[in-house]
């Protein structure tokens, strides 16, 4: 150990604990989960990190510049709750980036927070911003679609340049600035929409494209690129990720001496051309142009819905945000005919919009429920994830009760030791998880929560761990054959768990735990590693 860091599961750490340095990538010892008790990240952390996956706990409070700078196989990070001002260039070159968990209290985004994100196809706007930055957006040549929340007034210098899918962008009412470069390098924009009456900027019907009124006239901002003969179609949504079911464990004995510990035994995309063209073909192909602004105009329509519901979202911010999902009902606005193509490419009028469906998630919501996805378990509260967020190996077994669940339905089962594969993967002994499914069953527990490792030198986890932990089930797995046989971890993990090692006490619970009762869990059982 250095006198300058701390060194723990593949992270280096200030002596306080409280700052973390750096990740030592050769002993592919981090997770990607980030131990609750950190506060301060350094700058270029994880940058050009091998990590697909990274969750920051809610503890932290800084974080540091280009953070995850060009980390070409990041696909999901969740950033802390709290954090209420992001550094420049975050995700900057995260080419594989698909989700972000952003922190509720975020107004600002800060400048080329995803430039260069191509695979990133939705972002994940905060209420209340008021600025998109320079090179916030740019090179997202994933994202086709773009609906800007209602309070953005300024959009900076190539803030979404050479995003070369977008073909779809809502304009807000709000909007009092676009810098000439704002959309450069944009040449996929079938349709724009400004919603409400601008004062400033306007939609020709005559092209379709975007203006700024000027003391001389006007002046275009925006351009729609001339629609291509081939269908355009509305990015379809991921389906949410399915849980994986439950293991189906076999159930084991649940004999228990009076002398010795509960024992578990281990087993584990020319101008000639169109000049060209016969008269059938010209036709033809204005028929396909017509049919695919229809399209357009129809995912716009689809765009619009997700504005309204943003609309209305961003009008309440104090309203909790909940799980929505809104039927799609896709309408051709095309088929009354007599209208001209210019006026095909025009606005959709109110009653128009006012009768169209959208499919949407709302944002707030996603966001909230997206921090469950690595549990692969619904409902785990934000206690309950910091803790499986703080150790080094966790595993959630879940179960449908017979009978009445008890008032306390989870059991916390601590670990000592685990067990150590060929290719070097660290699992819990089989039967260690087999009793524990014994144990769920006979007290109709709901989920065992199996926990390896837990940082007892971090002063700020065990008084976290101390309070939430005293009205929990809460057994250790031990090597151990007897109380007096324990070693200092586990005597510190009995101790802050509240578990008793007197023999009286722990046989009691053992007769307990062989029927269904109410009593609370606080026992050490053994499982050898062997």
């Amino acid at each position: 150990m250095s006198e300058m860091y701390v060194k723990k599961n593949g992270l280096l750490y200030s002596q306080d604990m409280r700052t973390l340095l750096g990740v030592d990538v050769s002993t592919g010892e981090f997770t990607g989960r980030v131990p609750f008790g950190v506060h301060f990240l350094e700058d270029e952390l994880f940058t050009e990190c091998p990590y697909e996956s990274i969750s920051l706990p809610d503890s932290v409070e800084g974080i540091g510049d280009c953070l995850f700078k060009d980390s070409v196989k990041l696909k999901k990070v969740k950033l802390p709750a709290n954090v209420n001002v992001l550094p420049p260039y975050l995700f900057s070159g995260c080419t594989a980036l698909e989700k972000v968990t952003m922190p509720n209290s975020l107004v600002e985004f800060p400048d080329g927070l995803f430039q260069n994100c191509k695979s990133l196809t939705d972002i994940p706007f905060r209420a209340g911003i008021t600025t998109l930055p320079e090179s916030v957006f740019e090179g997202c040549t994933s994202l086709t679609s773009l609906v800007i929340p209602p309070t953005v007034k300024a959009i900076l210098s190539r803030a979404v340049a050479d995003c070369t899918s977008l073909k779809a962008l809502v304009i807000p009412e709000s909007i009092e600035e676009i810098a000439p470069d704002a959309f450069e390098g944009c040449n996929a924009i079938q349709n724009i929409r400004i919603n409400g009456e601008n004062p400033l900027f306007f939609v020709k019907k005559e092209d379709g494209c975007l203006y700024k009124k000027t003391v001389g006239g006007e002046e275009c901002v925006i351009k729609i690129c001339k629609i291509p003969q081939n269908d355009v179609k509305f990015y379809e949504e991921n389906l949410d990720d399915t849980a994986p079911e439950d293991d189906d464990f076999e159930e084991v004995d649940l004999g228990a001496s009076e002398e010795e510990f509960y024992s578990v035994i281990d087993d584990k995309s020319s101008l000639e051309d169109e000049i060209n063209e016969t008269d059938s073909e010209k036709e033809k192909k204005e028929n396909n142009i017509m049919a695919d602004q229809s399209n357009v105009d129809d995912m716009l329509a689809d765009i619009m819905g997700e504005e309204k519901a943003r609309e209305e979202k961003f009008a309440e911010p104090a309203v909790d945000a909940k799980e929505t999902q809104v039927l799609s009902e896709m309408m051709d606005i095309m088929n009354d005919g007599g209208a001209s193509e210019a006026e095909k490419s025009a606005a959709i009028t109110e009653d128009e919009l006012a009768n169209l469906f959208a499919k949407h998630e709302e944002a707030e919501a996603e966001q909230q429920t997206v921090q469950n996805e690595d549990d692969n378990s619904s409902g785990i509260d934000s206690k309950t994830k910091i803790l499986i967020d703080s150790v080094k190996l966790s595993q959630i077994l879940e179960f449908t009760p017979a009978g009445e669940a008890p008032v306390d339905s989870d059991l916390f089962v601590v670990a000592e030791k685990v067990v150590v594969g060929e290719d070097g993967t660290e699992t819990f002994s089989k039967k260690l998880v087999e009793c524990c499914t014994k144990i769920a069953r006979i007290q109709d527990f709901k989920r065992v929560f199996l926990l390896y490792e837990l940082p007892l030198d971090n002063a700020e986890f065990m008084q976290f761990y101390y309070h939430y932990i005293s009205k929990k089930n809460v057994i250790l797995a031990s090597e151990a054959s007897s109380p007096s046989h324990l070693s200092e971890y586990c005597k510190t993990v009995c101790d802050q768990s509240r578990i008793a090692l007197d023999k009286e006490t722990l046989n009691d619970q053992r007769r307990k735990l062989s029927i269904k009762n109410n009593s609370l869990v606080k026992l050490v059982i053994q499982d050898k590693y062997e």
